[in-house]
């Protein structure tokens, strides 16, 4: 099984408006009774909270109750309208998905959640995404562009971070439920609150389907849960834990019927103390484990796969605010890898960072940061960072970036797996640089924003598998590919009037494979996001979204065009009451037939209803 293998993604496509994300500014939101700003603090940038407005890197915050308004209730669907983000699904609810930022490759992004880094090279998030709803998260951001500096390997082309929800007294306690196409149903609940000195947040999802095809139903449950104490003015105390259990019925593509029930469990546990020594300075030391089960069984005797991949982490982090114009970040991570998939392989790494953040004048931020990482089994590697944002005045923000990135090979890639994969231990890691530079607008105070970014990405040394036994196919990872990714990212949003709200976005990608001279698959050079929302009284909100995606390519063993596919999605909603509210939406409206992976048909035109409870 070949874990760095871009292929498999998977679920139904949603398409989200741009105005469910903000890439690099704040701007404001319809919301279901009144209109939602956006936080205007993230936290993937730098590590610690920053205000968005001087961020030099390319982020996005979610407003995760504008998603709600949107009846985007996945995370799969919440990123796929992202400014220069790629998910691709494999048809069907249940299967695997795949993130492509910006270009670089789906095993190139990390995913961060509760502190931790979730996956790494030989360990995949496709699970883990294709079934990951959003209930009981708190924060939900996407930071582009290479990001080893701050969180080492797997963060070349970007980061994904979540957080888990906190308690506390006012938080609203939901409880959802729905029906709709395909046998689809779907129930969740989410509380919080204060018991004693701790708060403490809970929730659980059940999902299941039918889905369009034969022997493909799916069904999972998710849940997370958060329990945080202030100790004493100095100590913080809290530990979360989130976890995915999904059945998967797998057809296999359409063109080769490949039948196999698929199970996979992920659990997540962090614990994590806090002191604060003074006013100035912080010190953070976060402990988690994280399982990733996946079992493959065709019926077939004696065919049958199954994987399990164990990791322990631990992650210290220091912030001291030097000054009033000055914040330093210090920190050392280790983590300690089990892989058991035919045999039993592990690994060890161990590294340390530091950042800076500095004002030097009111109107101008610059970040600078330095990372080294060592693996027992997969190499080392130096990575760095800078940025600077500059504000003219209150409306238009400058800024650039430029950092370098890294992904280290596994133990199987490095010393083999026998009989196919033979071993190579003069491998070392993938390596990238890039830099973007963009223009942040707001005018009309503030009712209509305006962004525009450019990057370029180089990617060297990247692995490729060779053959080296024409008769048994038997062969190597060796580093010998190079590939190049450059775009712009578009994006406006305007609020002209109370009732209406608009939004847009659009990226224009060129990744090509340097070697071949062949452009990289599943990276589709146009994608295109617009919306209208209409809050036409304060019970009863209309929305309409549209998604186009051309040219693009796509195959297994070579890059063949593959039609792009334009689709549309109708919600409403209306509150019955303050807290019962009813919901409906239709998917794929014009029932456009369509494959986001070639063989792997998209799910035809759905319609689904649900009501929702706070309480």
């Amino acid at each position: 099984m070949n874990t760095r293998s871009p292929v498999l993604a998977r679920g139904r496509l949603f398409i989200i408006p741009l105005a469910a994300a903000c890439a690099v500014a704040p701007f404001t939101l319809h919301a279901q009774t009144d209109v939602t700003s956006l936080s205007p603090v993230v936290v993937s940038a730098t590590r610690t909270p920053q205000d968005l407005q001087y961020a030099s890197s390319s982020v996005t915050s979610f407003s995760l109750p504008a998603l709600a308004d949107m009846q985007v209730t996945d995370l799969r669907t919440a990123l796929a309208g992202t400014p220069g983000v790629t998910v691709v699904n494999s048809g069907a609810v249940g299967s695997q998905s795949s993130v492509f930022v910006r270009g670089a490759n789906s095993d190139q992004t990390l995913f961060v959640v509760d502190g931790v880094r979730l996956n790494t090279t030989n360990i995949s998030y496709a699970n883990f995404l294709g079934g990951a709803d959003l209930t009981g998260l708190a924060r939900l951001e996407v930071l582009r562009g290479p990001q080893s500096a701050l969180y080492g390997s797997s963060a070349m082309g970007g980061v994904i971070l979540l957080e888990t929800a906190h308690g506390g007294g006012t938080s609203t306690d939901v409880a959802a439920a729905s029906v709709g196409s395909f046998g689809s149903l779907d129930a969740s609940v989410a509380v919080a609150g204060v018991a004693n000195t701790f708060d403490y947040s809970v929730s659980l999802t059940r999902e299941q389907t039918d889905n369009d095809l034969p022997d493909n139903r799916y069904k999972d449950w998710s849940y997370s849960t958060r329990l945080e104490g202030q100790i004493s003015p100095w100590l913080l105390v809290g530990a979360t834990l989130r976890g995915l259990k999904g059945q998967y019925e797998e057809p296999g593509p359409i063109t080769y019927f490949s039948p196999g029930n698929v199970q996979a469990v992920t659990d997540l546990a962090t614990t994590y103390a806090e002191v604060r020594a003074s006013e100035q300075f912080r010190s953070r030391l976060t402990g988690g484990w994280y399982q990733d089960e996946y079992t493959f069984n065709d019926g077939v005797p004696y065919d049958f796969y199954y994987a399990r991949n164990t990791r322990e982490i631990l992650d210290w982090q220091n912030t001291w605010e030097a000054s009033s114009w000055s914040e330093l970040v210090a920190g050392a991570n280790a983590e300690w890898s089990h892989y058991q998939a035919g045999g039993m392989t592990t690994d060890r790494s161990l590294a340390g960072f530091f950042s800076s953040m500095l004002h030097p004048t009111r109107d101008l931020e610059l970040t600078a940061g330095l990372r080294y990482d060592h693996f027992d089994t997969a190499g080392e590697a130096t990575t760095w960072h800078a940025g600077a944002a500059y504000r003219l005045g209150k409306d238009t923000k400058l800024r650039a970036t430029y950092g370098t990135g890294f992904n280290a090979p596994t133990p199987a890639d490095r010393y083999g797996l026998p009989p196919y994969l033979l071993p190579n231990p003069g491998i070392f890691p993938e390596k990238s640089r890039g830099w973007d530079v963009g223009l942040d607008q707001t005018v009309l105070d503030g009712r209509i924003t305006l962004g525009v970014t450019y990057f370029e990405n180089r990617f060297r040394d990247l692995l490729e598998y060779q053959v080296k036994n024409p008769v048994t196919y038997a062969g190597s990872e060796v580093n010998v590919d190079r590939a190049t990714t450059s775009g712009i990212e578009l994006q406006t949003n305007a609020k002209l009037i109370s009732v209406f709200t608009m939004s847009a976005g659009y990226t224009y990608l060129h990744a090509v494979d340097d070697v071949t001279e062949t452009r990289l698959i599943r990276r589709p050079r146009h994608a295109l996001d617009a919306s209208l929302d209409a809050q036409v009284t304060r019970k009863w909100l209309i929305g309409a979204a549209a998604h186009l995606v051309a040219d693009r390519v796509d195959g297994a063993f070579t890059s063949s065009p593959l039609g792009g596919y334009t689709t549309f999605r109708l919600y409403t909603s209306y509150a019955i009451r303050p807290d019962l509210i009813l919901k409906m939406r239709v998917e794929n409206l014009l029932d456009r037939k369509y494959q986001e992976i070639a063989g792997y048909p998209a799910l035809p035109r759905g319609a689904y209803g649900s009501v929702e409870w706070r309480f």
